[in-house]
């Protein structure tokens, strides 16, 4: 007998994505239909100021699977956080709103469902990155293996996660640190991982912020922050 199929639950964060919402939300239902993989897609209009909300519940009026949840502004963060109470998949994976999906971009996490609890997709390619982003990309895992002794090629991309072990661990980040965050605790679970090499696809909306200042100085410091919590918490 043939193992049954694993279910997905995908969380789209959703913040003033009114142009390009409903394009890639259908482009991703299309691609999990395309898999064959049995999936909800949940999504979190995070205190948008647009016609978000509008969209979002037509899509969940039209498309079989899709959720539509509204909250006041929280951040990335708290926007998983509410997609992750309400999913009911054995795998979470945390996908932008504003970035489509073909079946060939979520086809290596779901190839390696039931093998492993965390998967961590490594971009084989960084568009439309300058050089100073190039070197933040290649700076950032170092000081993560250097700070949580956990070393992987790529920190800061789309991971899938097993469900019943991330619903364990508390998150304490708002931004980017919130993706190392949930590797490091994970991890102290007693997680498994396994690499997978994936295509970088470019957000269609939004700027990118990883070059600017204040983005590296907030990352930064949020980063130390769960380090000292989490050397705390080690020592308790």
């Amino acid at each position: 007998m043939s193992a049954a199929p694993v279910a997905l639950s995908v969380v789209l964060p959703a913040y003033n994505e009114e142009v390009l919402l409903e394009g890639c939300v259908r482009q991703l239902h299309g691609a999990l239909a395309a898999l064959r993989v049995p999936a909800e897609i949940i999504l979190v209009n995070d205190g948008s100021r647009d016609r978000t909300k509008e969209i979002a519940d037509r899509l969940a009026s039209d498309l079989p699977g899709v959720i539509a949840l509204h909250q006041a502004n929280q951040g990335i963060g708290g926007a998983f956080r509410t997609g992750t109470a309400r999913a009911t998949g054995d795998y979470l994976i945390l996908w932008p709103a504003d970035m489509p999906a073909e079946p060939a971009d979520l086809a290596p996490y779901t190839d390696q469902f039931g093998k492993a609890d965390v998967i961590v997709g490594v971009r084989q390619q960084r568009l439309g990155y300058n050089p100073l982003m190039r070197f933040n990309a290649w700076l950032y895992p170092q000081l993560v293996a250097r700070l949580f002794g956990l070393r992987l090629r790529d920190v800061n991309w789309i991971h899938a996660y097993r469900r019943r072990l991330f619903t364990r661990i508390t998150l304490t980040q708002r931004g980017i640190p919130l993706l190392v965050e949930a590797l490091v605790r994970l991890r102290d679970l007693g997680a498994t991982f396994v690499e997978v090499d994936v295509r970088m696809k470019v957000r269609l909306g939004g700027v990118a912020s990883a070059s600017r200042l204040k983005v590296m100085w907030r990352t930064l410091t949020g980063l130390f922050s769960f380090w000292n919590l989490w050397r705390r918490e080690r020592r308790a």
